[in-house]
């Protein structure tokens, strides 16, 4: 659209039409007998006597018969004054020999040049309509199209303010008639970024510009310099669009958050803890210095508060953990996933063994204040090792959760060597290393 406005802006104008653009066809035969004034005077003072149309052959052809015909008769007039008066018969009819050869000869010559005269006069009737076609094309063109099309002067004043640009502005031609293109817009960034450099043809983007309502809407803009030194801008409104653009991206978003979350405790699911996990490996391996660590929890006594309580106050217990893991991690930084069933884990990145153990107390300590019956968590702790990939990882604090069942439950294991399935009695502090140590 915006490459057919320009080329509107750029038309050329046949050089016989310039100064006559939109001409009627009474002003264009008035050309035409201004023409014929010039080439030859006399025929043309007759023509517009009689009123007769430059176009209109057979017309012109009597007009033409009448001025030779009253030419010959004045002609032979003065030949017989001339034949009273002179003593010589011969000189006489010399005399008006010459001057009738003269009068057919004028003849010849007259007829020739309006033949050439009424073929150019045609030819340019003809460019003539079609420029003026063109010209009503365009126009509809102008007032028809929904898109904004704004005609601006070298100083950047509007001058032309389309249908469209009415429609989705507000604002009507008159209102907006030699003011600054600037009062459209909400930013400046982008009102500066719409004005083509000294070696740039055009420039575009996506912008917002105001409304006479005060509203913002956002368009497609493209503003091209023109051949006068003003510049013609066409733009698309994609308010609605965008808006919907939008809106996909924040379902996609929620499609993707529900995709990878445990619909019960709002935890991320197991799915996506090998996603994570594996990354968090992998930038271990590339940066040897950090620590990464993970806490592995199990409901103890789960299965009899469920079959006693019943399933509702079962999946009660399971999402206030996922509350209180929520509330003891960092956010941003750590991350909380239901493993499965009554299973949680937490990834700790940038964490050693000692911190874990702090974070892992804290959710312990948080769960039992909510007392549901003999409920309690056992707990297993590894940090990752040079070697470790996500199943031996992940296998060395289960194996540590386990060895805490065994010694009692309620209780936080650290896998401290290569065989964490052996324990050693819990310390008074609540805590011992499985393996030994």
């Amino acid at each position: 659209m915006s490459k057919i406005i320009v080329s509107l802006y750029n038309v050329d104008v046949p050089p016989i039409l310039k100064g006559a653009g939109g001409a009627s066809n009474g002003e264009s035969e008035c050309l035409e007998t201004m023409l014929f004034f010039k080439i030859i005077p006399e025929l043309g003072r007759i023509l517009q006597r009689g009123k007769v149309s430059i176009s209109n052959g057979k017309a012109l052809n009597t007009a033409m018969s009448v001025a030779l015909v009253g030419s010959s008769a004045l002609t032979v007039g003065a030949a017989y004054a001339v034949f009273i008066l002179s003593p010589s018969r011969y000189v006489t009819v010399a005399l008006g020999g010459a001057i009738l050869l003269w009068n057919l000869l004028l003849a010849a010559s007259i007829s020739k040049q309006i033949a050439s005269d009424q073929a150019d006069i045609s030819k340019n009737r003809v460019l003539f309509r079609r420029f003026q076609n063109t010209t009503r094309y365009f126009e509809s063109i102008l007032q028809d199209t929904s898109d904004i099309i704004i005609s601006l002067d070298a100083d950047y004043l509007i001058f032309k303010f389309a249908a469209g640009a009415q429609n989705h502005l507000g604002y009507s031609q008159e209102e907006v008639l030699g003011k600054p293109f600037e009062i459209l817009f909400t930013d400046k960034a982008d009102r500066d970024k719409m004005h083509p450099a000294p070696d740039q043809n055009s420039v575009g983007g996506e912008v917002l510009m105001r409304t006479k309502a005060g509203n913002t809407i956002v368009v497609n803009m493209c503003v091209s310099k023109m051949r006068d030194g003003g510049y013609v801008v066409t733009a698309q409104d994609i308010t609605e669009k965008k808006g919907l653009e939008e809106q996909l991206a924040r379902n996609n978003e929620k499609l993707n958050r529900l995709a990878i979350t445990d619909d019960l405790t709002g935890l991320f699911n197991c799915r996506h803890f090998y996603e994570v996990i594996a990354s968090e490996l992998s930038r271990l391996k590339r940066h040897s210095d950090r620590k990464l660590s993970i806490i592995y929890l199990d409901v103890d006594n789960f299965k009899e508060y469920n079959d006693t309580q019943g399933h509702q106050m079962g999946d009660h217990v399971l999402k206030s953990l996922g509350d209180v893991v929520n509330a003891c991690i960092r956010k941003g930084v750590d991350s909380g996933f239901r493993y499965g069933g009554d299973e949680f884990v937490v990834i700790l990145p940038d964490t050693g063994m000692d911190k874990a153990m702090v974070a892992a107390e804290r959710i312990q300590r948080q769960f039992l204040l909510l007392k549901f019956g003999a409920t309690s968590l056992s707990v297993g702790i590894a940090e990752a090792k040079d070697d470790d990939n996500e199943t031996t990882f992940v296998r060395r604090a289960d194996m540590a959760m386990y060895a805490s069942k065994k010694s009692g439950k309620a209780k936080i294991t650290l896998a401290t060597d290569d065989h964490p399935e052996y324990s050693i009695p819990p310390s008074e502090t609540g805590y011992f290393s499985a393996g030994g140590g």
